[in-house]
């Protein structure tokens, strides 16, 4: 008998326990399960302000906010701190890089609580904001209509105001804008304005021109066409471990078949053929260099191909690379070991000084 009632007092603990364990989880998991976030006005236009609005946080805890740009760039947001409740409201604009209005597409926001862990997303539609149309007033038109990289437009514009300031802006092919600063037109209300496109995305662009003082506004729209600006007398050699790699992650160059201790200047040409300037390295005895990139969070995804093209000799070589969304953020013991020792490390995009 007492034997029996150990047994069972074993068995009743035992019970309890498991009990316990099962309702922990299942409060866990109802109360991970009502953490939410939502963007409002969903979708809205370019240069609105949405308000992100998260609940189901743990009491008090810093909510760190990040955004996935359509071309998978990812950028910090902000951290907030929840309420009593767990919950937070944030008003935001989403054009915190310094653009006027941000491209066009579906963007993703993500909000982790830093405490609890829990990680939520809301997607956002931003549409072209509305803008005013081409006034029957004034004409204005672009010389060509279409033309490659790097090419001259000759923008020419018509029955404006007589010495009237004239604000001018760039529509891009992903409907981001760039401010282009203001004019005078001539005393018969006319102008000239001469646009150089080098490196820019191909695709539709328009440009515009807005009287300040009589509010008169002339658009007009062309097409950038692929166009290669570089001569070159040979080719030389690069290739780039590993071809293929998430974000956050080194890329390895390797460049051979250069002239001896010639600068390299490398860029590159990204999916929707623009190009920034990644930098210079210096080519060893035998012509050669290994050097290591950086490809961060903020990197737009896709097949992009980097140019090496030696200063001196004016040899070209070119590889391709293809970028993933993700990865994790590197450490210290990530960074390759390579043999010879890199020439240098440039910190992400744009660099144009020196690896």
């Amino acid at each position: 008998m007492v034997m029996n009632i150990g047994r069972q007092r074993t068995f009743l603990l035992s019970f309890a326990l498991t009990l316990a364990l099962l309702l922990g989880i299942w409060s866990y998991s109802s109360f991970a399960s009502s953490t939410s976030l939502t963007v409002t006005p969903n979708p809205a236009q370019q240069n609105n302000t949405v308000t992100l609005i998260g609940t189901g946080f743990s009491p008090d805890e810093t909510v760190a906010i990040w955004i996935t740009y359509p071309d998978y760039r990812v950028f910090a947001v902000a951290e907030v701190a929840a309420n009593d409740d767990g919950d937070f409201n944030y008003p935001y604009v989403p054009d915190f890089l310094g653009a006027t209005f941000t491209p066009t597409g579906k963007y993703v926001y993500t909000a982790h609580g830093k405490s609890s862990g829990r990680e939520v997303y809301a997607e956002l539609d931003v549409n072209i904001a509305d803008a005013p149309g081409t006034s029957s007033d004034v004409s204005i038109s672009v010389e060509p209509g279409q033309d490659d990289q790097g090419s001259y437009f000759l923008i020419r514009g018509a029955n404006y105001g007589t010495e009237e300031q004239l604000g001018l802006w760039l529509r891009y092919p992903d409907n981001s804008i760039e401010d282009l600063g203001q004019i005078t037109s001539g005393p018969s209300g006319s102008f000239e304005y001469v646009l150089r496109v080098t490196g820019v995305p191909v695709g539709h662009y328009a440009f515009t021109a807005r009287g300040i003082r009589t509010g008169l506004n002339g658009i007009a729209e062309f097409d950038v066409t692929v166009g290669d600006l570089t001569t070159s007398t040979g080719e030389a050699h690069l290739t780039i471990r590993p071809t293929d790699d998430d974000q956050r992650s080194y890329a390895i160059f390797e460049g051979w078949g250069f002239q001896p201790k010639e600068i390299v200047s490398v860029w590159v040409t990204l999916p929707d053929y623009s190009t920034l300037a990644v930098g210079d390295v210096k080519a060893s005895e035998d012509g050669a260099f290994v050097a290591y990139l950086y490809l961060g969070e903020w990197e737009p995804t896709g097949q992009r191909t980097y140019t090496a093209f030696g200063n001196a000799s004016q040899l070209r070589a070119i590889a391709d690379y293809t970028l993933q969304p993700g990865g994790d953020p590197p450490t210290d013991s990530s960074t390759p070991a390579v043999d010879p020792t890199p020439d240098a490390v440039c910190e992400g995009a744009g660099c144009s000084t020196s690896w």
